[in-house]
Parts: structure tokens; C-alpha cells; sequence
């Protein structure tokens, strides 16, 4: 798999410049195509539900205060893009090409932002995407991107990092997810100066171990590390340690590999990754 589409949801939020950077850092990495989508709401889903003594108004003047806010986003989104744009300094252009350059280009539809991001999600190689749990629909947005497109996705960071994807830590336990995810980065591991492939606690029985994954890599040409820590404690903790010991920019993470709705309630590795991480994380569930 190459990575030649990306696609940045852009909300008209403080989110957007993360995302726009880490978006047009990958679009430049793979001369690929960045599509940069604002969801523009519909004014009726826009609205509180609308009780049987509202008046007509009443409820002109909301979808008014709709409207206005949804333009409000859509030009700080655009403001966010231009200035992304001039900073990457690539070209902007909608027409599909075999030329290996990266391109850009703004679109706009109508409608829910988290099922669109969905829906067109699907069609691309990669979603880059930000999650502030404060933001409500951008929460939406996230969870869509993640479990409802079927694509690897790129969590910008709160704080740009100064590279992305130069040294990548992958979380590895053998599992499903753990597998998915490596697949999907498999562009960026081959791309990478250093790899390095940790395991937290004992693998599973049954399950490869991170020296196995470490040997396959060599048919990919990727010279990976391997670090098995027997820290039985907090996972995400141990994660983060390791990936600031081999001077990670970037981590490599299967999401949600016990139930979703158990870890959002419980507590689980990804929740907390997702919570606590500053660095880009490369999810795929």
C-alpha cells in the first residue's frame, strides 16, 4: 500500500492548524494529495431540538445564529489552510496526476461532519485528523474517522512536532489491531531512518512476538530494534517512557483491542494514549 490521498477534516477550530501541519508534513513525505474537507452543518441539525411552543422566530433566529457560525468556521478554516498552504509551499490543483508530487485542495459539502468524514474517509489512503475531548463534534469526528472508515488515521499532537515519522515506535502485543496497524504503516516504516518495536509485558501465548515481527520487517528492508519491557503495570506509562528512550517521533498503535465501549468506560491503553501522549500517533482499528 502507498500513501498517495490524505485527507484533513477542518473544523474552523484551534485543532486545525495541528492538523494542517502534521497533514502537509505527510502530503510533502509521500507526494501525495491533501484534501483539506470543512463539513458545512445544515442549520436544522445545527439547532437544539425544537420544542412544540417555539415560535417561527424564534426558530429563524437560531437557524440564522446557525448559519452565521457555520460561516464564521468555514473562514477561519480557510485562513488556517492558506496559511498551512504557503508555509508547505506545494501546489494546489484537483486534477488526479501519476506525476509523484505532493498537491492540495480545499472542498466543501453539506451536511454531519462525522458522517461525511466517514463516507469520504473511506476513499482515501490516510485521515489525519485532531481530537480535543472539550470539542464535542470534533469527538464525533475522531471516533468516526477511527471506527467507521476502515483507514489508518494520524493523531496531530496539541504541540507540532519538529518531525514526523523519522524515528517510529510501534506498540506491539500480537494482536489483530496491533497487526492492522503496522500493515497501514507500512509506508511510513520503510521511509523511517529508525524503528523500533516495543512490547510491554509478556506477549500473549499464541501470539508472535516482537523479534518474529522484527525478522518478517527485513523482507520490507526495515532494520528494526526491539525492546521487551517487563513492566506488568500501567501500559500507556511504560509506552511513553520507552518511546522518550528511543527518541520516538511518531507511534505506531492498534485502537481499542478489548471492547471499545469497555475501555471508554474502564479505562484502557488506547483512551489513555489518546489522553495523555504528545506525539503523533498512527492508529488503525
Amino acid at each position: 500500500m502507498a500513501i498517495r490521498t490524505i485527507l484533513a477534516p477542518v473544523a474552523g477550530t484551534a485543532i486545525d492548524q495541528r492538523v494542517l501541519h502534521t497533514a502537509f508534513r505527510m502530503a510533502k513525505r509521500f507526494d501525495a494529495h491533501l484534501e483539506a474537507l470543512f463539513v458545512a452543518a445544515e442549520p436544522q441539525d445545527a439547532i437544539p431540538i425544537v420544542g412544540e411552543g417555539m415560535s417561527g422566530l424564534i426558530i429563524e433566529e437560531m437557524i440564522r445564529a446557525a448559519e452565521t457560525e457555520t460561516q464564521k468556521r468555514e473562514t477561519n478554516g480557510k485562513a488556517s489552510y492558506k496559511a498551512a498552504l504557503e508555509a508547505a509551499g506545494i501546489e494546489v490543483s484537483e486534477a488526479s496526476s501519476t506525476e509523484n508530487k505532493a498537491t492540495c485542495a480545499w472542498r466543501k459539502d453539506n451536511g454531519r461532519e462525522d458522517e461525511t468524514v466517514a463516507r469520504r474517509g473511506r476513499l482515501f489512503d490516510l485521515v489525519v485528523i485532531g481530537r480535543d475531548p472539550k470539542e464535542a463534534s470534533a469527538s464525533l469526528t475522531f471516533d468516526a474517522a477511527l471506527m467507521e472508515t476502515g483507514r489508518p488515521i494520524l493523531v496531530a499532537p496539541e504541540n507540532a512536532p519538529a518531525t514526523v515519522g523519522e524515528k517510529v515506535m510501534i506498540a506491539w502485543n500480537g494482536g489483530v489491531e496491533a497487526a492492522r496497524a503496522v500493515t497501514s504503516a507500512m509506508p511510513l516504516l520503510r521511509t523511517a531512518k529508525e524503528v523500533t518495536i516495543v512490547s510491554i509485558g509478556d506477549v500473549p501465548y499464541g501470539r508472535a512476538s516482537g523479534t518474529a515481527l522484527a525478522e518478517q520487517f527485513r523482507w520490507h528492508g526495515v532494520d528494526a530494534k526491539v525492546v521487551d519491557n517487563t513492566e506488568s503495570g500501567h501500559v500507556a506509562s511504560a509506552l511513553i517512557s520507552e518511546a522518550e528512550k528511543c527518541g520516538a517521533d511518531t507511534i505506531v498503535l492498534g485502537a481499542y483491542s478489548h471492547s471499545r465501549f469497555k475501555e471508554m468506560i474502564l479505562g484502557g491503553v488506547t483512551q489513555d494514549m489518546l489522553a495523555k501522549c504528545a506525539l503523533p500517533l498512527w492508529i488503525m482499528h
